[in-house]
């Protein structure tokens, strides 16, 4: 091939046509390989989100709170293979993909769920008051030793 252009240059009166710089080579490597690169870091991105997705749907079940891609909050009635009917209020049940399920909703109080078991509200303040109770006393004990210290310090300055 190089034979024939430098026929064709001759014939041409330009006499030899120059080589092509090897930077322009380089240069090509470079973005190939880090076009190559950065479509190898986006993807794995990706597959890890889809991934987690999936097993989202995969895991949902009866009863769980879920949020749909659209803000739209339910309780999971009932579900298929490729469905998920969600009843938004009482006797009002949407019909969704498992893909628009967004995520599962955790409550608001945490303390509100012991063993997986939701509380009613009178359990909820009581268990409140009981933990704001262990928390005073907790309190209560470390103000006593205290002046203790205090004493002890003085005695020594």
């Amino acid at each position: 091939m190089p034979v024939l252009r430098e026929q064709i240059a001759r014939r041409a009166g330009l006499g030899t046509i120059p080589e092509e710089q090897p930077t322009m080579q380089l240069i090509l490597i470079y973005v190939v390989v880090i076009g190559a690169a950065f479509m190898f870091m986006t993807s794995r991105g990706r597959k890890k989100q889809a991934a987690q997705a999936q097993a989202m749907q995969h895991a949902l079940v009866p009863g769980a709170e879920v949020r749909t891609i659209g803000g739209l909050v339910g309780a999971v009635a009932e579900m298929t293979d490729e469905y998920v009917v969600i009843e938004t209020t009482p006797g009002v049940k949407l019909k969704f993909t498992k893909q628009a399920i967004a995520g599962v909703v955790q409550p608001a109080n945490p303390d509100a769920l012991v063993d997986g078991e939701e509380l009613t509200p009178e359990e909820a303040d009581a268990l409140a008051a009981e933990q704001a109770e262990q928390t005073e006393q907790t309190a209560t004990a470390e103000t006593e030793s205290e002046p203790e210290d205090a004493k002890d310090q003085q005695k020594v300055g």
